[in-house]
């Protein structure tokens, strides 16, 4: 048995009853919104930079950032944009 928690990705797939991970990619402006607020609520310092980072090029194609906070911040507003 691992202790590993699910990964930032994962814990957003899971969150959005996404059954693959790249059903992310598809959802709709109203779900990119519900993912938002749920992400707004996970605590930066929760995951580490490597997994804020991967979840922002994998979700809006933008480039890493240099801290989880940044990257997190940047992740939420390109999840808003419509």
């Amino acid at each position: 048995m691992s202790n590993k928690s699910p990964s930032l990705l994962d814990q957003a797939a899971a969150f959005m009853n996404c059954p693959y991970l790249s059903d992310l990619r598809y959802l709709s402006p109203y779900q990119r919104c519900v993912l938002a607020a749920y992400l707004e609520q996970v605590e930066a310092e929760r995951h580490t930079l490597f997994e804020w980072n991967d979840a922002l090029e994998y979700l809006s194609g933008c480039d890493a950032e240099d801290t989880a906070s940044v990257s997190k911040e940047k992740l939420l507003q390109a999840l808003r944009r419509i």
